[in-house]
């Protein structure tokens, strides 16, 4: 697939929305469910770091750096999210 520059553009849309999404369902259902949802979120972004291709990357570091943060990042996450009474 080649990403042109209207695809940026509704990849960046549908994101924002997912974002704004989230931060609702965290309003409505409470704060540990919207803790949980970025560390899905978190997953998720690990997760396209490691399979998609290096071109395809906004990337600074080398790869293995950023999914071992972001993972760090979804496992910290989780963790408060089940642990702390919010």
């Amino acid at each position: 697939m080649i990403q042109t520059p209207q695809t940026s553009v509704q990849v960046a849309l549908l994101t924002v929305l997912a974002a704004v999404g989230a931060v609702l369902l965290s309003l409505v259902l409470g704060a540990r469910v919207g803790v949980l949802v970025m560390a899905v979120a978190c997953a998720a972004g690990a997760v396209a770091r490691l399979v998609l291709p290096a071109e395809r990357a906004f990337a600074v570091r080398r790869r293995a750096v950023d999914v071992a943060m972001m993972v760090a990042f979804t496992a910290a996450l989780t963790f408060l999210g089940l642990t702390t009474p919010l």
